[in-house]
């Protein structure tokens, strides 16, 4: 560990390294020191978001529906690497191409996604999960607004919030439940809505 945080210490200092190119670097380093029995990966991105934040560069967040993607590039860098720790612990930029390549895309995508969250405004564009979500009838932005601001209406008191028939509020809802972007809660049966706006 001690010559990790040297190394990271004399790299940004030297200043050769992008922001993201020593965040990556590090990580990868990191994870194949192996330092501790459980949560090196988590240990690794706590770091990672450090050293970006450091940088004046936005966090990122490797999601739990694209982990295989994460995974598999840590992999193909290993075998590219080699087996042996050390040979991950004293690797060079050159030698992590393919986490280079896969961590370049998580935080070009993350900007991007930061640029739009801030600077797209219309009625139908939500966001979930760290991904864009666009509806294709203004009906739903009607219901979630509605859910947002009363957590506990019923379907009668959605249709006279919004104008819309109970039986399309229950298509719509049904839709939104199954791709949980909205839950009922089981004890008082309020909603609760996970996408933002």
């Amino acid at each position: 560990m001690g010559d990790l945080v040297d190394w990271y210490n004399a790299a940004e200092q030297e200043g050769k390294l992008s922001p993201v190119e020593l965040a990556a670097l590090f990580h990868y380093r990191y994870i194949r020191i192996h330092p501790f029995e459980d949560g090196n990966g988590r240990i690794a991105r706590l770091m990672v978001n450090y050293i970006l934040t450091r940088h004046d560069y936005p966090m990122i967040v490797v999601r739990s529906r694209k982990k295989s993607e994460y995974l598999e590039a840590l992999h193909q860098t290993d075998l590219e690497v080699g087996p042996l720790p050390s040979d991950g612990a004293h690797a060079d930029i050159k030698d992590i191409r393919p986490f280079m390549k896969y961590f370049n895309d998580l935080v070009t995508t993350e900007v991007y996604n930061d640029v739009l969250f801030i600077s797209e405004r219309k009625e139908n564009v939500w966001w979930y999960d760290g991904e864009r979500i666009v509806f294709r009838t203004p009906n739903y932005t009607k219901i979630l607004n509605a859910m947002r601001t009363q957590p506990s209406l019923t379907l009668a008191d959605m249709k006279e919030e919004t104008g819309i028939s109970v039986t399309a509020i229950q298509k719509l809802l049904d839709q939104l439940i199954s791709k949980k972007y909205v839950e009922r809660g089981e004890k008082d049966g309020s909603w609760r809505v996970f996408v933002t706006q």
